[in-house]
């Protein structure tokens, strides 16, 4: 592709920019939004006393975006658009703010309301939403205005996800680690207090969607022993699991350990699960059916970020359809996390969250390059694999500075094995609610086997470190994938935005 080509295409998408005003908004609301986290953090979490100096300092890498825009379009289409940005941006001033405040209010009520019980023995009421380790589950109080907590015991317990409880315990500030900050990572999920349980009594039935999950992993966990059980009951419900050190480690080492999560993947089986049983009919009734469906799967999921990303997005396609709008991909994910991290700002730092919506973004873009394809195993296993890698390496990168060197063959061989096993897992798990008939998971059993010593052998290789500026090296990725789709992104012939470009010289 020539020079001119590249250049036409860069006024082609710039027009497309100027044109659909609410792609603007959603960009110039997130160059606001992910400052004012920032922000936030800083005054609620680090108690830093902010001048007007540090504000603006904070807030010089937006405006120096919306310099760098307005210079750009006065430059290459010789467009004045500084009355629009500026319209723009007091929109979204407005939407940030009142956001922002709000975010604020209520962390700092949250706050105020746990200091107060800082190293006093309490009894609170709540239900438990997952377990995070061997002895400490996160716990949803029936109060409001205190957050989450992390519940923790002496000794392990036989709670479960959706019990109701009632617990008697010190109430302890979070403490940080040397190499982690423990204290920060909480916060950023709204704990702000580990309860040290001394006195418990809990009962069934606190959560209705999570003792459903609960009752159907107990059919999975009768039937396999670990990691087999635990492995399946991710895949298939998304269940946060607690694994031994070591097969957690080689999960992570062999690049594999979000397949044990509920995602956008997910939400997509449930949406052909119901075309599937709606085969015979039409008509808006099936549609709002899927978006019932899918917010249902995910509250019975735990609403993690990566699925409650993927089921926002889903419902505004949906939607669209009901209303008999065109859907452009692109823009319902952008749409998506502005809306998500406009609520909460903090979402920057779920990886969970990165991973879904960076790995959304290069199957809507990256993997629309290569539409040529015509290798089946390529274009439906390789090409995804490699897309969802390339396009979260960064994210690796700079949490965690290292990135594993067998991840692409790990997903390739395992994904779909996973993709048969959720399918067989789920209508052995139905079957086995009536009828128990425990022989019937050895298809799955043989299934998860292979995916364990797979992830055991490819672990033994060791993680690559990063040795370069984990920072710049990932914006240096991101540049490169960017221009990469700019490039080679399929265009109609008769695309307006390229023939504007190209009349406009």
């Amino acid at each position: 592709m020539s020079l001119k080509t590249f250049k036409y295409r860069i006024k082609a998408l710039m027009l497309f920019f100027i044109d659909y005003k609410a792609i603007l908004l959603c960009f110039t609301i997130l160059s606001l939004i992910i400052p004012t986290g920032n922000l936030l953090e800083r005054v609620l979490f680090d108690q830093e006393a902010i001048s007007f100096l540090t504000i603006l300092r904070i807030f010089l890498p937006s405006i120096a975006l919306g310099i760098v825009g307005t210079v750009s379009y006065r430059l290459f289409l010789h467009v004045q658009v500084l009355g629009t940005f500026l319209k723009i941006f007091l929109i979204s001033a407005i939407f940030v703010f009142f956001f922002g405040y709000a975010k604020y209010q209520k962390i700092s009520e949250e706050i105020v309301n746990v200091q107060s019980f800082t190293g006093k023995n309490v009894w609170i009421t709540g239900v438990v939403t997952s377990q995070e380790g061997a002895s400490s589950y996160l716990f949803h109080p029936e109060v409001k205005g205190v957050g989450n907590s992390l519940v923790r015991f002496r000794q392990r317990t036989d709670l479960h996800v959706g019990q109701r409880c009632k617990f008697k315990g010190k109430v302890v500030q979070p403490k940080s680690f040397a190499q982690f900050d423990y204290r920060k990572y909480l916060f950023r999920r709204r704990i702000y207090s580990i309860l040290e349980i001394e006195q418990y009594e809990c009962s069934d039935w606190g959560n209705t969607a999570l003792e459903v999950r609960y009752r159907l992993e107990g059919v999975v966990e009768r039937a396999l022993g670990e990691p087999e059980a635990s492995l399946l009951i991710g895949i298939m419900f998304g269940s946060k699991r607690i694994f031994t050190d070591d097969f957690n480690e080689a999960l992570n080492n062999s690049g594999v350990s979000h397949i044990v999560a509920a995602s956008g993947y997910n939400v997509a089986l449930v949406a052909n699960g119901i075309d599937l049983l709606t085969r015979k009919y039409s008509g808006k009734w099936v549609v709002i059916l899927k978006i019932l469906c899918i917010w249902l799967f995910s509250v019975f999921s735990g609403l993690s970020s990566s699925l409650v990303r993927a089921a926002t997005m889903t419902t505004l396609y949906l939607f669209a359809l009901l209303l008999g709008r065109e859907v452009n991909r692109g823009v319902s994910l952008l749409f998506c996390i502005t809306l998500l991290i406009l609520f909460n700002p903090f979402l920057l730092h779920d990886i969970g969250f990165l991973f879904s919506s960076l790995s959304t973004t290069g199957l809507i873009f990256f993997s629309g390059c290569f539409k040529e394809i015509k290798s089946t195993v390529l274009k439906d296993s390789v090409l995804p694999t490699l897309t969802c890698i390339l396009f979260t390496l960064p994210i690796s990168v700079m949490f965690f500075g290292k990135v594993s060197a067998v991840s692409l063959l790990s997903n390739i061989v395992v994904v779909p094995i996973v993709n048969s096993t959720i399918f067989w897992g789920l209508g052995i798990t139905l079957i086995n609610i009536f009828f128990p008939l425990r022989v019937l998971y050895l298809i799955p059993y043989l299934q998860l086997s292979i995916f364990k010593y797979f992830v055991l052998i490819s672990s033994n290789m060791e993680m690559v470190e990063v040795g370069l500026n984990k920072n710049l090296l990932a914006v240096c990725i991101y540049t490169g994938l960017f221009l990469f789709c700019l490039l080679k992104y399929p265009l109609s012939l008769n695309n307006w935005y390229m023939k504007e470009a190209k009349n406009g010289k």
